[in-house]
């Protein structure tokens, strides 16, 4: 197998890691959501976890782009857009 065929193997692999812990946040945040209590006293905290779902969300998808680069400029968040483009330079 080639280095290259490998490289893309691998950065698949890496998307669906990243879509499986986003999906177990997603499970998490659902659970910690039942509770309104919970949810009154630690908004922020929930929040931040549905921002670290996003952000893998996005880093999947511009691990399965085809063109990273038109994946990263497409991405919705901006401040992860922005540290990934600079990483481009």
């Amino acid at each position: 197998m080639s280095r290259a065929a490998l490289s893309h193997k691998l950065r698949l692999q890496i998307a669906d890691e990243l879509d499986c812990a986003r999906q177990e946040i997603e499970r998490l945040g659902g659970v910690l959501r039942s509770d309104p209590a919970l949810v009154a006293a630690h908004m922020t905290s929930l929040q931040a976890l549905d921002m670290i779902g996003q952000q893998q969300l996005a880093l999947a998808a511009v691990l399965r782009a085809e063109d990273p680069q038109a994946a990263i400029a497409g991405t919705p968040l901006e401040q992860l857009r922005e540290r990934l483009e600079q990483a481009l330079d």
